[in-house]
């Protein structure tokens, strides 16, 4: 009943009718757990004028609240009869008015312990629990009697609270909202004496004595009376520029909020990636009026930790009040709460585990409490969903979040989003050098630059390299760089302890149902650079639709990438050739040997029968069809665009075409003819297809 009148079963609204409901209603729940008169009940309703049939109205009410209780799912007896009238049976923490007062009393209990930055959170959290004005929307009389009372029990609370928070030194944050709240209740003492200690420790003297004399002006016009004992204090205390522990008592140095440092190390080898560092920092520490949050996004093994962790250490002057770090495991199987993370976060910020609340969306309001007006930075790496993340992220502007997710988590409002991509061949050479040193890097610079080529750019494999080299170092370069190319070995050579692809991969792909694993696979098996949908939907004979939306789970994963669209408007998907080898892999191992022999037929004969369309436009002989056999209809879907322009599609699709060709075991291509001029392409070996 703090806001607006509101009803659940088991999180599901109930409609509570019109307004005489609502009154009664009302009124149950304001004293829950007691009894209220039926007669109280009709002066609520009819305010003293109530017909004869009163109180046969009041048990209509009485039986339409039980039934829209009971149809919703409530117990039958919700709903008492009392000898005198009637009383709702419920716990207390079913009503939002005794979580308030109980969260109240804890913190008053912590401020009596002498623990007031916590008490001061503990009481945002009680207040929190205020949704808007307390039943405006109920006219009776006696309910408004009854808001008022919640109400004022409100602004008693928020001034205790601002108090604990003004004996935390958190002047400065506090006075915009003591401004608004004096504006609103110019007289209330207690707000403007709490404005103007706000504004006199913030340097700002003048504005503090004009707000006294506002106060005074509007006190003996409205009221004919002169502030109160405490204002006149406040305001001879600033007249004179005393400042002493006594008559200010919210600078009290013994207040100590804890200062958390939890960042992980940062690399001494890190490499610098000046291309994203610039961005990141400025979108941490730019002027803004909520909340900063940045999210690095790529795929697997691209060195977003790193760069997060570098980036954090460096900031961490602008954010003097501490940093927290999470590490959220989302493309592991089993990824960490976000209720234990709370936790985390909540006891390095002070609170005992006594004090942590059970619920986790009091949890994360306890949470955005004790940031509020702190200069944190919060690191939380390793992000699957948004859902997950949104309780983790503060509600002011004064802290940042700093996020490293394979999805790029464009559903969360304000997240300043870049796309991490591939490191350099110099940028991954330079790592290799700071992890063995430069007189071994001397002795063969042209093979450190093939390792660091060989790897993709992909910093996890770069480093796996690295470290091998420097824990062997009787490896040869050259032997280390023989060794890389040969894709049959490539992963187990970029394989050093924990510096393992496949074990980088394994989580996400074991996390993928059935038909998304034999997807994947598929993209392994095609061995190509880059493919629109269509191609993966013939080869697995899936229809384009379901690709698709496999292949949007596989983005959020982190195991394919957008290429682009190319001319002719196809979305082109590309998967990284080191994950690609170990989607082949897996393939050979899940997939029986006919289905993939099946499979890879599927896509040559789709490829190659398309291509024979387009030769036959090429060339203006169209006597007979392609051999086209698609069960997925994959193909049938891509013949307009053939259609349409075939020396585009010849040529965008080169790569799968000579893949169809090997897959057939034919070695004629497709050439332009000297006669037929440059728009005459003859089709060599009916089927085999080979662009120059």
């Amino acid at each position: 009943m703090l806001g607006r009148l509101e009803v659940s079963v088991d999180n599901r609204p109930v409609v509570l009718g019109k307004n005489r409901q609502l009154v009664i209603l009302s009124l149950l729940i304001a004293d829950a757990g007691r009894t209220v008169s039926v007669g109280r009940i009709v002066e609520a309703i009819w305010n003293g004028h109530p017909p004869r049939t009163a109180a046969e109205q009041v048990q209509t009410c009485i039986w339409r609240l039980r039934k829209a209780l009971t149809e919703a799912g409530a117990p039958g007896e919700l709903i008492e009869t009392t000898p005198n009238g009637y009383a709702l049976a419920v716990r207390d923490e079913d009503v939002d008015i005794h979580r308030f007062e109980r969260q109240v009393t804890e913190a008053r209990q912590l401020a009596l312990q002498g623990d007031l930055s916590l008490a001061a959170s503990q009481m945002r959290c009680a207040l929190a629990l205020f949704r808007g004005p307390v039943l405006a929307e109920v006219p009776s009389p006696v309910v408004r009697a009854v808001a008022a009372k919640w109400e004022e029990r409100r602004l008693v609370v928020l001034e205790e609270c601002v108090r604990l928070e003004l004996e935390c030194g958190h002047h400065r944050e506090l006075i915009d909202e003591l401004a608004v709240l004096v504006e609103d209740h110019p007289l209330r003492e207690q707000l403007r004496a709490q404005l103007m200690y706000a504004l006199y420790l913030n340097g700002r003297r003048a504005e503090a004595l004009e707000s006294y004399r506002a106060g005074r002006a509007m006190l003996v016009d409205q009221l004919g009376l002169e502030p109160g004992r405490e204002l006149q204090e406040v305001h001879r205390v600033i007249l004179a520029d005393e400042h002493s522990e006594d008559t200010l008592p919210q600078q009290r140095a013994s207040v100590q909020e804890p200062v958390p440092a939890q960042l992980v190390a940062d690399l001494p080898d890190y490499v610098e990636r000046h291309d994203y560092e610039m961005v990141i920092r400025r979108a941490l520490t730019s002027g803004h009026d909520t909340v900063r949050i940045c999210g690095l996004h790529g795929h697997f093994g691209l060195g977003k930790t790193a760069l997060a962790v570098h980036i954090a250490h460096q900031l961490r002057d602008q954010f003097p009040d501490g940093q927290l770090f999470a590490d959220l495991r989302g493309s592991d199987r089993d990824p960490t709460s976000t209720a234990e993370v709370l936790s985390g976060f909540l006891r390095a910020l002070g609170v005992p585990d006594h004090r942590i609340p059970v619920d986790i969306s009091e949890r994360a309001a306890q949470y955005r409490s004790l940031l509020n007006g702190r200069r944190i930075l919060v690191v939380l790496d390793d992000v699957r969903t948004a859902d997950s993340v949104r309780p983790l992220l503060p509600g002011g502007p004064e802290p940042a979040v700093l996020m490293t997710s394979r999805s790029m988590l464009s559903e969360l409002p304000g997240n300043h989003a870049v796309k991490v991509g591939a490191m350099t061949v110099g940028q991954a050479s330079e790592l290799i050098t700071n992890v063995i040193g430069a007189p071994r890097v001397a002795e063969a610079p042209e093979a450190i630059r093939r390792i660091a080529a060989a790897c993709g750019g992909l910093p996890l494999a770069v480093r796996a390299s690295a470290a091998r080299l420097a824990a062997r170092r009787h490896l040869d370069l050259h032997t280390l760089t023989q060794r890389l190319t040969d894709e049959d070995r490539l992963l187990d050579e970029l394989c050093h302890g924990a510096l393992n692809v496949r074990a980088y991969l394994e989580p996400s792909v074991g996390a993928l149902d059935r038909r998304a694993r034999r997807i994947w696979f598929t993209l392994g098996l095609l061995e190509v650079p880059d493919f629109g949908a269509w191609a993966a939907s013939a080869a697995a004979d899936v229809p384009i639709p379901l690709v698709e939306e496999v292949l949007e789970l596989l983005l959020d994963r982190g195991l394919v990438d957008v290429a682009g669209a190319d001319r002719m408007g196809v979305v082109r998907y590309r998967i990284h050739r080191l994950a690609g080898l170990y989607a082949r892999e897996r393939g050979h191992q899940e997939l029986p040997e006919g289905e993939r022999h099946a499979l890879l037929d599927r896509a040559a004969d789709c490829w190659l029968g398309l291509g024979q369309r387009a030769q036959q436009l090429l060339s203006q002989d169209l006597r007979g069809s392609a051999l086209l056999e698609c069960p997925s209809g994959a193909c049938q879907t891509m013949i307009d665009m053939v259609e349409s322009d075939p020396r585009a599609w010849l040529q965008l699709e080169a790569e799968g075409l000579r893949f169809a060709a090997a897959r057939r075991g034919h070695t004629a291509g497709l050439r332009m003819s000297e006669r037929g001029g440059p728009d005459r392409w003859d089709f060599a070996n009916d089927i085999s297809l080979i662009v120059a």
